[in-house]
């Protein structure tokens, strides 16, 4: 009986695979525990139908990344924090105050996976930079600029 797997199982197969596996090992393991499915013509154009949604779908994600990068590529940031007389910071910048920035000026959500400090929080009166990842093959690069208030 030719199955396609929904779920990864171990030592068989991994989800999207389709093989061929005994009846009874099909209708006593992996029906029930919905692992996998039987490979009906109808089945398989769904589920072709959906590789194909997905492709669409990752593409669409790797364009937009693009133009993310292009947006804020070698732009600027700039924050203002409170100084002690001996020109101490009270605070730090961090990811989220960067992601907040970004937000505010570019118009784009991002997460702390996405940013990359290199030397750790911003704690110093001075210009940095600051890595952003959005995967493999895209990345920019902000600087970010500490003023005293």
């Amino acid at each position: 009986m030719k199955v396609l797997f929904l779920k990864h199982v171990i030592n068989v197969a991994k989800e999207g695979e389709i093989k061929e596996v005994k009846a009874g090992y099909a209708q006593n393991m992996l029906f029930p525990k919905k692992l996998a499915i039987e490979l009906t013509p109808k089945a398989e154009k769904e589920y072709m139908e959906k590789l194909k949604r997905e492709d669409a779908h990752r593409r669409e994600l790797i364009e937009n990344r693009h133009k993310i990068v292009e947006d804020i590529n070698n732009k600027n940031l700039e924050f203002k924090l409170k100084t002690w007389a001996n020109r101490k910071v009270y605070w730090w910048i961090g990811e989220k105050d960067i992601i907040k920035a970004i937000k505010n000026k570019f118009w784009i959500e991002l997460t702390k996976k996405h940013i990359d400090l290199p030397a750790g929080h911003i704690k110093k009166i001075w210009e940095s930079q600051v890595f952003i990842k959005l995967g493999k093959d895209a990345m920019a690069k902000l600087n970010v600029l500490v003023e005293s208030e």
